[in-house]
């Protein structure tokens, strides 16, 4: 029997990501009023206003679970099994995690409440995307809007924070509203630095070993290649360079196939702020 070691090292990383995450909301999220954005947002602003308004006490995990189910099963025919499983997967267990972790205040001041609490935030995020998963709710519809209609959700989805924070600061004041601003955004800017599905690096290649790397390319990273002419000046000898584009997360493994054929290959690496025309992109598996 196979051991799929990829599906194991991306479930673990499923399972820390929603430790982290639960550590988070029993934390820095509940002691600061933060509101958090998507799904999870939605989620504790039901527990707070039953709370506060009808003196009902709603399970944030099972709420949490029933209202990412039905997004689960919408994406699910969009995407691989294991994408599906391990984002599932997260979302059970953040659902399991609040309802046995302890509740606990390390900190009393808002700032430091939402801007520690967005940093952790962003730190689960990522890891879940390591794990070729997401963290559920509001990424499962932009998923599925991207997979299903070649559409962005991303205006949708600030529309949707936006609302979330505007009821929050309603019912509940504008402080920790406003403070819930800087959990979503400096959560957000780790998941930027850190998630490199979209980031694209550019490579310009000159060696003799051409046709073996541009085989390569094809055939393990599922890439094209252009091969142009040229002159070294110094030599006055004639080079052909490869010119490809590849995701940064491929870049180490261009690096290896090209210095496996050519150790002596004079390699350019740039950032590609945008490609036009077809790409193959990181699949979810």
């Amino acid at each position: 029997m196979t051991i799929d070691k990829r599906l194991i090292k991306n479930l673990f990383l499923a399972v820390l990501s929603a430790i982290v995450a639960a550590i988070n909301l029993n934390s820095f999220v509940h002691f600061g009023s933060i509101t958090p954005g998507g799904f999870s947002g939605m989620v504790v602003l039901l527990v707070r206003v039953f709370d506060k308004y009808f003196n009902i006490e709603l399970s944030y995990s099972i709420l949490y679970f029933l209202i990412n189910l039905p997004a689960v099963i919408l994406v699910a025919k969009y995407v691989g099994k294991q994408f599906t499983l391990v984002s599932l997967l997260g979302v059970v267990l953040v659902s399991v995690f609040v309802g046995i972790f302890p509740y606990f205040q390390i900190t009393e001041d808002l700032l430091l409440n939402a801007f520690a609490g967005g940093v952790i935030s962003g730190i689960s995020s990522s890891l879940v995307l390591m794990a070729d998963g997401c963290s559920g709710g509001m990424d499962f519809i932009a998923i599925y809007f991207a997979k299903r209609f070649k559409k962005s959700f991303w205006n949708e989805s600030l529309i949707v924070n936006a609302t979330l924070l505007l009821i929050s600061g309603l019912l509940f004041g504008w402080e920790a509203s406003l403070y819930s601003i800087v959990f979503q955004f400096t959560g957000t800017q780790v998941v930027k630095a850190t998630d490199n599905r979209f980031k694209r690096n550019a490579f310009i290649i000159i060696t003799d070993c051409v046709d073996e790397i541009c085989h390569d390319i094809h055939t393990k990273l599922n890439h094209s290649a252009t091969i142009l002419e040229g002159v070294g000046y110094a030599s006055q000898k004639n080079k052909k360079v490869i010119y490809t584009i590849c995701g940064q997360y491929e870049t180490n493994m261009l690096l290896d196939i090209v210095q496996h054929y050519d150790p002596q290959a004079f390699i350019n690496i740039s950032d590609s702020q945008r490609v036009v025309g077809f790409f193959n992109e990181k699949p979810f598996y």
